[in-house]
């Protein structure tokens, strides 16, 4: 060790002793200056590297040439980096590292420094160990109590009388290396630097800390010389001789009475022997004052019984101290007897147990905690023998397979690890789990499997287990620890994110686009089975492409054309992270380039760096096709409405003008533009600009409700020309609907019709000028019958009364003549008189009173007239009366000639109808009146109002008198006569007669 070491004034003689020390206890010692220079080496480490101690401590790579050697490479700079950390901050210098050991190989170890300081808290040096590990846990709590016990060595040696230091540093290792505790008597320097006898424990680095009374004192031990002993009583010389062995002896008489009690054990307790016999007068045992009172009923029995029979005497308690603390100790003592076996006393010792009852019972503490924790853990431990066979199920085990107690394995038919495999595991696992089980029994190693478990409900649950063996110092294997972890939640996730991932690669595959993935660098690594079968690539392998056949692949099918520009895109949005977005053209597998609009996007991680880009690309080109023919169409169309004869005008949903054609806006005078900035909206302007002032009103109302209720738009009105003539025109206008039956925009068409507006009202004036000259012929006509008819009688009273004036002038006058002639005169007037009453009847309609009539009698008659004319002209006359009809009072007559009247103008309307040649007459009650409904299958009524107007008429014969003079008999009849269209084809003729009417005077 000598030559190890550099000179002892570089250090301190003091650093030097530590180090000693420390290499006496731990060995592969160390120590250096202040400034880390190396000045001492255990010598087996510089023979292992066969160096000298000034070849060791060379700087080599700003470190030791000798830590260079011994340090493995991979540990040697973060090592050196923390010596240097230290030697500028003063700390505490602890590392792990792999070391050179003897053996050639490498090894785990632990280096351990602490920094040497004077009185002003100056850094004089530094001390340390290196200290070899394993894997181990025992392995691993002898390096930390090593490297404790290295950093308090010093601080206590400090402090201890130099001849005393090497007595304390033995006993600190004996400690250390024993687990036993040590007591030792030396003297320590106290604050005003004298010293004193004192008596220290030095305690192993226990696992588990436990609180100890100090024993320490300051009271100096009484020295008895060997010549003090000569005639002392047996039993004091046997605890004498006993005390120099294991320190603490005692003795007692044959009566069980103190008779020696070491001086350091007074001082301790605080009590003399004399003191302790007051207890035997007063009836008890020597005991009693020292013991817990909890204890001394229990000590005093075995003492009684031991002063009785001579047995010996072994026995732990409490006993209190001075301080009025109690420790535990144990007592032993054995009777002396003189040389005929008489009890002539007791000797014996007291040893301090407190530390080890208070481990004991913080051992039992943590195994109830760790008993507690193997409960609670949430998961399945258990243990098996060195064969294999279960021997402990936590509770958490047995609760899932619903037992109170591995003692339900047993069976008299094999062993509990064959009917754990029976009844636990299913079926399909067991024999797996089986052969892994015997397999790791017999090689020792460990296994792990994931097996499904039976839980008490008949469930199987998947489980992960993993089991290890635990191995004693010799490599026996003492037991098998194996746990099991409920995975079936987990397991079930698992399958349903690989059923998930299966159906996301399909999806990948099967939706139609080329879906890609790129690197960050922009490289592909993924292109999906429909990119693969574009490009021509082999989709059915198994093994995916590698990268550089997919890019050669992809860069291969770009046209020449697009190829620059794609691949500059590509490369701004690999170095900015911007979204790429492209159209260019791929070539297919059949060597057709088809235009597709491809787009990626970035995913990141946490920190924002790209970890890959996904890409989509669609084959566009059949879109851009029919884009193209669309647009073509587009512009069709456009030149179809600018060349249209028609003023074509586009309004959005509210109404405003969004476009006007050419041939509008030339009309108008004015583009759409024009009408901004008026303060108005472009409609009202127009309206206000454009329509005329008569018409304007109309417009808007009607327009406005076209654009309110979506219904379509039609009116004339006039409107302004660009040279302020105003012209007819038709304005038509639809809303154009999407398909969830919005109006999305109004469509308007505008006609000029001024031409036709003129032509009409020409033609209306000469139809009005022929109507009247046809009313004219009409009456000249009809003057011309009732002349005729009126002139015949007349003609006959001119004749008669010529003839009676002749006869009255004969003479003599023939009287009897005259007579007859006159009263041929009278007959004539008469006759005259009925042809105007008939042609005043036929104009005024007079109604006579009837008594009340039933109109199905009327009806029928009626029907009865025109059979012999509807038959002829091939039409079916259907009647449909209501039964229990009232009687009414009408003039059967008139009403007669309403209903002929009606039907023959049906059967006129149906002239030109092939089938449904039928009239069909229907009378039913309606409160208080009788309706008569006349309906046909013609051509329907063009103007239901005026066609009751007298000498209006739609018939090329007609005189436009018939339906006039029916309306006049019904209404005389206080009824009614109108006439309505059906809604398939043909008209209606309905009149009502009140169930009770006053004849007209």
């Amino acid at each position: 060790m000598t030559k190890a070491f550099g000179s002892p004034d570089e250090i301190g003689q003091e650093a030097m002793q530590a180090v000693r020390i420390i290499e006496s206890v731990v060995g592969n010692a160390w120590a250096t200056n202040a400034a880390g220079e190396i000045a001492c080496v255990s010598p087996g480490v510089l023979s292992r590297l066969a160096l000298t101690l000034e070849e060791f401590g060379s700087q080599s790579d700003g470190g030791p040439l000798g830590w260079r050697r011994m340090i493995h490479p991979d540990d040697y700079e973060r090592s050196i980096a923390l010596w240097r950390s230290c030697l500028e901050t003063g700390q505490h210098f602890s590392i792990e590292h792999r070391t050179l050991r003897a053996s050639g190989a490498y090894g785990w170890s632990r280096t351990s420094a602490q920094p040497l300081r004077n009185g002003d808290d100056h850094v004089l040096g530094w001390y340390g160990a290196i200290i070899d590990i394993e894997t181990s846990a025992d392995a691993a709590r002898f390096a930390d109590m090593a490297e404790q016990a290295v950093q308090e060595l010093p601080s206590s040696l400090s402090k201890i009388h130099p001849d005393d230091r090497t007595a304390a540093a033995h006993a600190a290792a004996r400690a250390f290396w024993t687990g036993v505790p040590q007591v030792t008597r030396h003297r320590q320097r106290q604050p005003d630097g004298k010293y004193r006898w004192t008596e220290t424990r030095a305690e192993p680095g226990y696992s588990v800390s436990v609180d100890i009374d100090e024993l320490v004192t300051d009271r100096e031990p009484r020295m008895v010389a060997a010549s003090d002993t000569a005639g002392e009583p047996e039993p004091l010389r046997s605890a004498r001789a006993v005390e120099s062995i294991f320190g603490n002896g005692w003795a007692f008489d044959a009566r069980g009475r103190w008779i020696y009690l070491h001086p350091f054990a007074q001082n301790s307790l605080g009590v003399t022997p004399e003191q302790l016999n007051v207890s035997v007068d007063e009836g008890y045992t020597a005991w009693k004052q020292l013991l817990h009172p909890d204890d001394y009923e229990r000590t005093a029995a075995a003492w009684n019984r031991c002063l009785e029979t001579g047995d010996d005497f072994n026995i732990e308690f409490r006993f209190r101290r001075a301080s009025g603390s109690y420790v535990w100790a144990r007592t032993a003592a054995r009777a002396a007897r003189d040389a005929r076996g008489r009890i002539v006393g007791w000797f014996g010792i007291a040893l301090d147990i407190d530390v080890y009852k208070k481990t004991v019972e913080a051992l039992c503490g943590r195994e109830l905690e760790l008993s507690q924790l193997v409960d609670m853990v949430p998961v399945h431990i258990r243990r098996l023998g060195p064969n294999g066979e279960p021997t402990f199920f936590n509770k958490r085990l047995l609760d899932f397979f619903g037992w109170n107690d591995i003692e339900q394995l047993k069976t008299t038919a094999g062993s509990r690890l064959a009917t754990a495999m029976h009844k636990l595991v299913h079926p399909e696992d067991s024999a797996r789990l089986l052969d892994a089980v015997r397999h790791s029994v017999a090689t020792g190693e460990s296994y792990a499997m994931k097996y499904r478990l039976r839980r008490s409900d008949g469930v199987y649950r998947w489980v992960d287990g993993r089991a290890a063996p635990m191995i004693d110092q010799e490599g026996a294997i003492l037991n098998w620890y194996a746990i099991s972890i409920d995975i079936d939640d987990e397991m079930r996730a698992q399958n349903a994110l690989r059923d998930r991932e299966r159906e996301l690669l399909q999806l990948v595959d099967i939706v139609p686009s080329l879906l890609w993935r790129l690197n960050p660098q922009g490289e592909p690594t993924f292109f999906n089975k429909r990119l693969m079968c574009f490009l021509g690539l082999d989709g059915a392998s198994s093994d995916p492409p590698d990268k550089g056949r997919l890019a050669d692949a992809f860069r291969g099918g770009v046209h020449p054309d697009d190829a620059f520009s794609l691949e500059e895109a590509m490369k701004r949005s690999v170095a900015t992270g911007e979204n790429f977005s492209k159209r260019f053209r791929l070539r297919r597998s059949d060597g057709v380039y088809r235009w597709v609009e491809s787009s990626a996007e970035p995913l990141r991680d946490e920190s924002g760096q790209i970890v890959q880009w996904y890409g989509l690309s669609h084959d566009i080109d059949d879109q851009l096709r029919v884009e193209e023919a669309l647009r073509e169409r587009e512009r069709s169309l456009w030149q179809l409405v600018e060349t249209l004869p028609a003023m074509i005008d586009c309004a959005s949903p509210n109404g405003e003008p969004v476009y006007r054609s050419q041939q509008l806006r030339e009309f108008l005078g004015y583009n759409l533009e024009d009408l901004d900035g008026t303060g108005k909206s472009r409609l009202d302007a127009t309206l206000d600009a454009g329509v005329h002032p008569d018409d304007v009103a109309g417009v808007r109302e009607r327009y406005a409700h076209s654009l309110a209720t979506g219904e379509p738009y039609a009116r004339k009105h006039r409107l302004r020309r660009f040279d302020g003539a105003y012209r007819w025109v038709e304005t038509r206008a639809a809303a154009m609907r999407n398909l969830e039956g919005e109006i999305i925009q109004w469509n308007v068409i505008c006609l000029d019709i001024d031409g036709e507006v003129q032509a009409e009202d020409e033609l209306r004036l000469a139809q009005e000028r022929l109507s009247r000259a046809s009313h004219s012929a009409s009456l000249a006509e009809l003057s011309a019958s009732i002349a005729h008819e009126v002139n015949q009688p007349l003609a006959a009273i001119v004749a008669n009364s010529n003839a009676c004036h002749r006869w009255l002038l004969a003479a003599p006058p023939n009287l009897e003549r005259a007579k007859i002639t006159a009263e041929r005169i009278i007959r004539d007037a008469k006759s005259a008189a009925e042809v105007v009453s008939r042609i005043r009847a036929l104009f005024k309609q007079r109604v006579e009173p009837q008594s009340d009539t039933d109109f199905v009698t009327v009806v029928a008659e009626a029907v009865h007239l025109i059979a012999e004319e509807a038959m002829r002209r091939r039409v079916r006359v259907v009647v449909d009366i209501e039964k229990s009809l009232p009687y009414v009072a009408v003039d059967q007559v008139h009403i007669q000639q309403v209903l002929v009247n009606l039907i023959r103008n049906g059967m006129d309307a149906m002239d030109a109808a092939v089938r449904d040649r039928v009239v069909r007459i229907r009378v039913r009650r309606v409160g208080d009146f009788v309706a008569a409904e006349v309906s046909d299958h013609g051509t329907g009524v063009e103007f239901p109002e005026r066609i009751f107007e007298p000498f209006f008429t739609t018939k090329v014969n007609g005189m436009g008198m018939g339906l006039a003079i029916c309306r006049s008999i019904i209404e005389s009849h206080g009824g009614r006569l109108w006439a309505q269209n059906t809604e398939t084809n043909g008209a209606t003729f309905t009149f009502t007669l009140p169930i009770e009417v006053e004849a007209e005077a």
